[in-house]
């Protein structure tokens, strides 16, 4: 899918629409193949529009932002501050500009960062054309041009300097070293933290890509900056001394042609102008000079918290050991009391079943006696005994058992007990016939052949 943008409005065409375009294009005869018009607008946007310069987004290395112009101490709006009016300084000293900042910031600490800055007079601008492909750092290369640019110079200067945009040039701002150590120094001794300077024009730099020129003018000096595409290209510095005089200002007007005519100038002349403003854009922080001792500063506080971070580790570490420790000695007492809990259980339950085994043995002879089934026994005996024969008498003791009764055949009656799977040594213990009559009257004893009455005996009462 193509995605076209005309104005504020996307165009989205489908795959159809362009294959119904291809598909009439060739039904109307067309020579070659042709597209629709928005593809050739799309394809113009892509060549005439230019690239546009990526922002910069950077850390700002201050809470607060002092201003120096002439003899006054300024400061910019912050919405914590609580300052006096503004200071008055006599010499632009290390020590009168800390102790006029710390009557401007009574209640400011050392641990709120404070920017400074300074007047351009504090400052050395050279121009360079420089490539913009750099694979090395820019800082590095334009270090090792120092002798060639400001020859003479044997002090150790701070640098600030961006790469520049392709085809134009830049300009390397720089400032001793020691100079910026002695303002460090002055406003650690009143207990303020000193984080970086920057040049009092850079601070107006706007947080945009949209190119930017500044004029800035004190009672001494004029300085004239151009800004474009994060970098400075133009930086136009001289005192008000050298232009009087006609030569001079002829020199000035002359450098000031080289800016692009077509940027409107923000002017900044008199103090009032510099009052009220807000804090540095991030950009501003792209000619920050960082004092030597803040560097050191901000090592060892990032040493400390490294230190802090490698001891709450440490800490952290023996904690955990100490922790897996006891969780070791928790876990292996809780499995000695599981185990004694079950010992107990076990102990519990070789006892219950001591008491059943006696239980068992006290109840055994009541339980295991031989059951003699004499119900059992007299339905065997109504279904084996035909209808014209019966029983008077029953009589069963210890497994044997004694009949009585009334049939004209007693012998069949003995047969039958022969076949009886139950029925051992079925014998006829007499036969009588009373009064004449078709019945006689017989007595039959017999075993029943699982009752074995001895083998309990013997089992419980071996003695008896």
């Amino acid at each position: 899918m193509i995605n076209c943008r005309v104005g504020n409005v996307f165009w989205l065409p489908t795959i159809l629409e362009v294959t119904i375009w291809w598909a009439s294009s060739f039904r109307r005869g067309a020579s070659k193949r042709t597209y629709p018009p928005y593809i050739y607008i799309y394809i113009l946007m892509k060549r005439k529009t230019p690239k546009r310069l990526k922002k910069r987004r950077n850390k700002p290395l201050s809470d607060l932002c002092l201003i120096v112009h002439g003899t006054i101490l300024l400061h910019t709006k912050h919405h914590n501050l609580i300052a006096q009016p503004d200071e008055s300084l006599l010499k632009l000293t290390p020590t009168e500009l800390a102790a006029a900042a710390k009557r401007l910031l009574p209640r400011t600490t050392n641990k709120q960062r404070i920017a400074l800055a300074l007047p351009s007079s504090e400052f050395v601008a050279t121009t360079l054309n420089l490539p913009t492909n750099l694979k090395e750092d820019i800082k590095e290369v334009v270090k090792l041009q120092l002798p060639t640019l400001l020859p003479g110079i044997t002090e150790p200067l701070l640098l600030a300097v961006q790469k520049p945009v392709e085809g134009e040039q830049t300009c390397a701002l720089w400032m001793p070293a020691k100079r910026a150590d002695e303002l460090f120094q002055a406003f650690e001794q009143v207990s303020l933290f000193l984080s970086c300077i920057l040049p009092r024009p850079v601070i107006l730099l706007p947080d945009t890509i949209t190119p930017h020129q500044i004029y800035d003018e004190d009672e001494s000096t004029i300085t004239c900056i151009e800004w474009s595409g994060n970098v400075i290209q133009h930086w136009l510095h001289t005192s008000k001394v050298e232009c009087d005089l006609p030569e001079f200002q002829e020199q000035f007007d002359e450098a000031q042609s080289g800016f692009n005519h077509d940027l409107t100038q923000e002017k900044k002349t008199t103090v009032s102008n510099w009052e009220e403003l807000p804090m540095p854009s991030a950009t501003a922080y792209d000619y920050a000079f960082i004092p030597p001792s803040t560097t050191a500063r901000m090592e060892q506080a990032a040493k400390r918290k490294r230190q802090r971070n490698w001891s709450i580790l440490a800490l952290l570490f023996i904690g955990s050991i100490i922790g897996g420790i006891y969780f070791a000695l928790d876990y292996e007492r809780g499995l000695k009391q599981q185990l004694a809990d079950l010992k107990h259980r076990t102990d519990n339950v070789s006892q219950l079943r001591a008491q059943v085994n006696e239980i068992e043995a006290m109840i055994g002879p009541v339980k295991h006696f031989p059951r003699q089934k004499v119900v059992a026994i007299l339905e065997a005996l109504d279904q084996m005994i035909p209808k014209n024969s019966w029983i008077t008498r029953f009589y069963i003791e210890g497994g044997a058992v004694k009949l009585e009764g009334l049939s004209p055949n007693p012998t069949e009656l003995v047969e039958m007990l022969w076949n009886n799977p139950h029925v051992s040594d079925p014998q006829t213990d007499g036969i009588t016939n009373v009064n004449n009559r078709k019945e006689d009257k017989f007595r039959i004893k017999f075993q029943l052949k699982h009752f074995d009455l001895r083998a309990y005996w013997m089992e419980y009462f071996p003695d008896k």
